[in-house]
């Protein structure tokens, strides 16, 4: 008896302590929610606040101005034409007659193979061919008198044809042991010196690199190539493009295009066709393998709406600017265009009358209260 009592005891002091612990977690838990939305009230009552107290800030009425179109592209110059010399004969180089790093014209000489030797193989191809040139008109007279065969005959002139093939190959190689500028350029420094024995069809010689004219390759949209296309259809004295090339020094020079044209496909990862200008490049200013800047700009102005640069801000939506009116910020989502000097082109979005801000745009709120300042220009 006594054993079961204690036993009963024992189970009701468990049962009043898991209670107190159970109604101790739950005041607890109705605290914490009590002081998360405590918090969260005070949260809203500073954002409301943040919203109703006055910001200070400075505002600037947009510009009405002559905008001349002005883009700017960064462009890799490019040979038109450029070739690896390559010995077509085989041979000890006996001269080299042009200078490292000089232009050179088409059919220059540049190097000679072993001319004697090749030259030697002519006059011996000649006089093969003589003598089985002779032979062959005994043959004919024989086969006239009824004395030769016609299958030996046929042999005969079967010998002329491969003499003077022979002879053809021979004039071909001494051809070719004065190697010849395929191209004008501007040759490199040569690969292989004097003396040195060069294999047809080896390693190369030296390589030429037109430079004028050359072609310079930008990338533009489908929307600038058609543009593009508009003004070069207008022919040279109509068309408003104007080309200018900065080099890296910074000097501007102005391009004169022989020819512009676009290439036959757009690029399926930049979304872009190379657009290709030839320039004459009397002065050699330009080197195949340069990167350099293209501005192409419009020869005449148009009015535009313009707002400086750092009024302009952008979200998931777009690009904005805050529109001030009677003390209040108003987000007013625009369409930009160019750049012109330090300010955006404002296709549309905003008026003259607007006043927008220049100063912590970002910061501002749709329905904020401000306290504007004009900018002074």
């Amino acid at each position: 008896m006594n054993m079961n009592y204690y036993k009963k005891e024992r189970r009701k002091r468990i049962l009043t302590q898991g209670g107190g612990i159970l109604l101790i977690l739950f005041i607890g838990a109705l605290i914490g929610a009590a002081i998360m939305a405590y918090k969260a009230k005070k949260g809203i009552e500073q954002m409301m606040a943040a919203m109703n107290k006055e910001t200070y800030i400075t505002v600037q009425t947009p510009k009405l101005e002559n905008v001349t179109s002005n883009k700017k592209y960064i462009a890799k110059v490019e040979a038109i034409n450029a070739v690896d010399i390559k010995p077509q004969v085989s041979g000890y180089i006996e001269e080299i007659l042009f200078e490292d790093g000089s232009e050179v014209q088409e059919g220059q000489s540049l190097y000679n193979i072993e001319k004697r030797r090749y030259a030697a193989n002519v006059a011996s191809a000649k006089a093969n061919l003589m003598q089985i040139e002779n032979d062959y008109k005994r043959q004919q007279a024989l086969y006239k008198d009824k004395m030769l065969p016609k299958a030996e005959l046929e042999v005969a002139e079967a010998n002329v044809a491969k003499a003077k093939a022979a002879l053809d190959l021979a004039e071909v190689d001494l051809d070719h042991a004065d190697v010849r500028a395929p191209i004008s350029g501007r040759i490199g420094k040569t690969l292989v010196s004097k003396g040195n024995f060069v294999a047809s069809g080896g390693a190369n010689l030296a390589r030429i690199v037109q430079t004028q004219p050359v072609r310079i390759n930008i990338s533009v949209t489908d929307k600038e190539r058609l543009n593009a296309a508009k003004e070069m259809a207008k022919g040279p004295n109509e068309s408003k493009m104007h080309l200018q090339a900065q080099l890296a020094d910074g000097t501007i020079i102005d391009i004169e295009p022989n020819k512009v044209y676009v290439d036959n496909e757009v690029s399926a990862q930049t979304a872009t066709i190379p657009l290709y200008i030839e320039y004459q490049n009397t002065e050699n200013l330009l080197i195949p393998g340069n990167f350099i800047n293209v501005m192409v700009a419009a020869t005449s102005a148009k009015e535009e709406i313009t707002v400086p640069q750092v009024a302009v801000a952008q979200d998931g939506n777009g690009k904005y600017v805050m529109v001030i009116k009677n003390d209040v910020a108003e987000q007013r989502y625009v369409e930009i265009g160019d750049t012109f000097k330090d300010r955006f082109v404002v296709k549309n979005g905003i008026t003259t009358n607007d006043k927008i801000a220049i100063t912590g745009v970002q910061k501002l709120s749709n329905g904020q209260k401000v306290k504007a300042t004009e900018a002074l220009e």
